[in-house]
C-alpha cells in the first residue's frame, strides 16, 4: 500500500505590533503637568557626559509628543544653561509656582554626571559643579534635596529620571 501526502502551499500570515507602536499614538494635552529637563554632556570642571544632552532634548520632544505637556510649561537646561545657580532656581522656584498642590504632574529628567561619596550620599553634578569630594555639597545637589523641593511642591505626581551614573571619582 502506498500512501501520498501532499501538502498545499502554506500562507505567511504576517504579524502586525502597529498598534503598539507609541510613535504613532497621539497624546492628550496635560495641561495639569510640567517638566524640567536638564541635559549636560559639556562640563566646565570635569569631562564630558557624551548624549546627555541629545537625550534631554529627546526627552523633551517625548513630553511634548508623547505625554501631552504644553511647551509652555516646560523648562529645559541643556549644558551650560544647566549651572548650578539655574538648576536650584528652576526647582526651588519654577516648579513650586508651577505646580498646583494635589493636582500637576511633575516630571523631572536629569541626563548629567551623577556622583556619590564614600558615605553613600547621591549628588548630580550641574555644569559648573566640581567633583572634589569635599566640594560637592558646595556644588552639586543631593539627590534627596531634589526629591524633597518636589515634595515641597506637592505634586500630584512626581516622576523622577536620573540617567547618570554614581561610580565617578568623587569616591576618592
Amino acid at each position: 500500500m502506498s500512501v501520498r501526502l501532499d501538502r498545499a502551499a502554506t500562507k505567511t500570515v504576517a504579524i502586525s505590533f502597529d498598534k503598539l507602536n507609541p510613535l504613532k499614538r497621539k497624546a492628550l494635552p496635560n495641561k495639569d503637568a510640567i517638566a524640567l529637563i536638564i541635559g549636560i554632556a559639556e562640563y566646565k570642571n570635569t569631562e564630558h557626559s557624551a548624549y546627555a544632552d541629545k537625550d534631554a532634548l529627546v526627552f523633551r520632544d517625548y513630553a511634548t509628543e508623547k505625554l501631552g505637556i504644553p511647551d509652555n510649561q516646560i523648562r529645559t537646561l541643556i549644558n551650560e544653561d544647566a549651572e548650578i545657580g539655574e538648576v536650584l532656581l528652576s526647582i526651588r522656584k519654577w516648579v513650586r509656582r508651577s505646580t498646583k498642590p494635589d493636582k500637576t504632574d511633575v516630571y523631572v529628567f536629569f541626563a548629567g554626571h551623577g556622583l556619590a561619596t564614600a558615605t553613600g550620599e547621591a549628588y548630580i553634578l550641574p555644569y559648573d559643579g566640581r567633583p572634589e569630594v569635599d566640594l560637592l555639597d558646595k556644588t552639586a545637589l543631593l539627590q534627596r534635596e531634589l526629591f524633597a523641593e518636589i515634595d515641597k511642591a506637592n505634586p500630584r505626581n512626581a516622576i523622577i529620571f536620573l540617567h547618570a551614573c554614581y561610580t565617578g571619582k568623587a569616591r576618592t
